[in-house]
């Protein structure tokens, strides 16, 4: 039996390492065009470590999921949460509604209120919201809502809040939810830990890009082929498949943007596969670095709801290293893009270097890299009809005998984790 993985970033070299464990004697192959790793890149440039696809962290509410991840190889390190929202110009750490100790007790006391009479009305049951925008103000009410979430999530999003879906906050482990307890103390002024799953997470030496080549030489280790090669063509043959029509398969396991499959498939789907396809949305991701001669200060990564900035979170890279350098530091910021939206990388870099100095970061003079780069999948977005979109694409592929997986072979915002956990359940 030959089993071949079109794609061979995280989610397929995770599917194919599995695949081989499980049917030792197959053969498993693993298509890609670069194998770089996706959005779990890492370069450096001038001495500083960038992840270029954005800040990924390893952490799990499952320990067996954990200890899976790090156990394919590499030299972690366990970090302590140093997370927060910019609110104001005050720090608050993160999750908001823990991290409100830090703020005035008239603020404190406002916000508290928002929160707890959203758990009260939640408390009562009630129906699904109908949007993400509802589900935010159910969930955190009005005045956190106004004042963090909504332009928070607007700026991630880039589309009106009340035209996304809630689903994907049912993902467990996705999001923090505030907890009556937690809120009460926070109000007192008490610091708590809240999303404890991650309140400790790990990072590997060398920067993430090394969470995906552990994974990769285990999986080559294992017996599994890499493939240097773009797909082109998917053709379903009497007997199994034929890849870009020299690959023969018996089967196929797809981690590819369910965007663009049907457009590869012989014989091709029904139209309205390709209607749903073109439905399924998303943002692309720019990831500005930037090197400093100067200390990080503690902190990891901080969310920015603030309109007037065009990044919605930066990370400070250089602090997730197992030993992080005292004289230099790396920056991140994270800018999403609607498709079909005109990028200039040198503007992305020139507004984002003017936010930080704005913000105090650094001093201009304390620059010594500055690159950008663009990736075109960075966020699958959860339009009103997603769930029926990307139902009526998979189905057709699991038809025809594709088994897809990964965050856009599933069409899902999920973290390595989550998709470690669900390429073990499929697979």
């Amino acid at each position: 039996m030959r089993v071949v993985v079109l794609g061979c970033g995280w989610s397929g070299v995770l599917a194919a390492f599995r695949l081989k464990t499980r049917y030792p004697s197959a053969d498993v192959v693993c298509l890609d065009r670069d194998f770089s790793g996706g959005l779990l890149r890492s370069v450096t440039v001038n001495g500083h470590i960038f992840d270029v696809g954005g800040s990924h962290v390893v952490f799990s509410r499952d320990r067996s999921v954990l200890e899976g991840i790090l156990s394919l190889g590499g030299r972690w390190a366990a970090k302590e949460r140093r997370a927060f929202v910019l609110l104001d110009g005050a720090y608050v750490p993160y999750p908001f509604e823990n991290g409100i100790y830090v703020l005035p007790p008239e603020r404190r006391a406002r916000y508290g209120l928002s929160l707890l009479k959203a758990v009260v009305e939640n408390s009562k049951g009630g129906k699904r919201p109908s949007n993400f925008k509802e589900w935010i103000v159910n969930t955190f009410g009005e005045e956190v809502a106004n004042d963090y979430l909504i332009p928070y999530n607007e700026k991630i999003w880039k589309r009106p809040l009340e035209e996304l879906s809630a689903d994907w906050v049912y993902t467990p482990g996705r999001l923090p939810l505030p907890s009556l307890e937690d809120i009460v103390k926070a109000v007192a002024g008490i610091e708590t830990k809240g999303y404890r799953e991650q309140a400790v997470f790990y990072y590997p030496e060398g920067g993430i890009i090394t969470q995906y080549l552990s994974a990769l030489r285990k999986a080559e280790e294992a017996g599994v082929i890499p493939v240097r090669e773009e797909v082109r063509e998917i053709k379903k043959t009497e007997d199994g498949f034929l890849i870009n029509g020299r690959l023969k398969a018996d089967r196929v396991v797809s981690t590819l943007s369910l965007r663009e499959v049907p457009a590869m498939l012989d014989p091709p789907p029904p139209e309205e596969v390709f209607k749903a396809a073109g439905r399924l949305d998303y943002n692309s991701v720019a990831v500005v670095g930037i090197g400093l001669r100067a200390k990080a200060p503690d902190q990891h990564w901080v969310y920015v709801p603030d309109r007037r900035f065009i990044f919605h979170r930066y990370a400070w890279i250089s602090n997730y290293l197992p030993v992080p350098p005292t004289d230099k530091a790396s920056l991140i910021a994270e800018i999403t893009i609607p498709p079909g939206s005109e990028v200039d990388r040198e503007e992305l870099i020139k507004r984002t270097l003017e936010g930080f100095v704005e913000l105090g970061l650094f001093k201009a003079e304390e620059v010594e890299a500055a690159e950008a780069w663009i990736h075109k999948y960075g966020y699958p977005v959860y339009t009103l009809t997603h769930a029926e979109d990307r139902e009526a694409v998979e189905s057709h592929l699991r038809q025809i005998g594709i088994t897809t997986v990964g965050r856009w072979g599933n069409w899902h915002y999920w973290n390595t984790d989550m998709i470690y956990k669900k390429i073990n359940e499929l697979i």
